[in-house]
């Protein structure tokens, strides 16, 4: 509303009128009975925006609202966020906080919310201001994301390229074992089979033989 009101003429009374438009459900049962409450008591009525805007604040905004915005702006963090999406979020909690800090102040809170790879490679670079730090940092990012691409690709290529080594390893086994022409084809994996002298007979406790020979 501030905002087309900036751009217009307007008295008091027609902002309000025109604020008022915006209302609905409760909040427009609320404004009409505040205007009926104040002529039936015979208290001044709400003839400015500004005047307006502080009612409707004390109503509809908590006390606790700043505090609440105060401990979400010292828990910030990036995380997931895009290095410019968590500067903005971080801008909007100050502005709505009305929070006036300098520019060093701000710098300080914007790379301690920072991720670690991304804190540990903007405290070796030089910066003035607030915008050189974002766009270092947007430039950080960039070069993280391609060393995370690289990364994958080459896993990627590892992985299958162990996996062809794996079949052709096994096709040549099977291949070995069509090859074997006596009785059952013999796998590489299986041991070899007793030698005669390692052959007991349970009867005489002789070797070479079994008890059925």
């Amino acid at each position: 509303m501030d905002k087309i009101f900036n751009c217009n003429n307007f008295s008091e009374e027609k902002k309000m009128q025109l604020a008022s438009l915006e209302f609905e459900g409760y909040g427009l049962v609320w404004w009409n009975q505040i205007q009926v409450d104040r002529e039936r008591l015979r208290r001044h009525r709400v003839e400015t925006w500004v005047v307006m805007k502080r009612i409707i604040r004390e109503r509809f905004v908590p006390p606790h609202y700043v505090r609440e915005m105060h401990n979400k702006l010292q828990r910030f963090y990036q995380g997931s966020k895009s290095v410019d999406d968590y500067y903005k979020k971080m801008k909007i909690y100050l502005i709505r906080e009305n929070i006036e800090e300098s520019d060093e102040a701000t710098m300080a809170r914007f790379f301690n919310g920072l991720n670690r790879d991304n804190q540990d490679v903007i405290e070796l670079q030089s910066y003035n201001n607030m915008d050189e730090l974002i766009h270092r940092d947007v430039k950080v990012e960039q070069q993280l994301k391609r060393k995370q691409t690289y990364k994958k690709t080459s896993y990627t290529y590892s992985f299958w390229k162990d996996k062809d080594t794996s079949k052709k390893e096994g096709s040549s086994s099977q291949h070995l074992e069509r090859k074997s022409s006596r009785g059952n084809p013999i796998s590489l994996t299986q041991p070899p089979p007793n030698k005669p002298s390692s052959i007991k007979c349970f009867k005489c406790l002789g070797k070479g033989h079994i008890a059925s020979q």
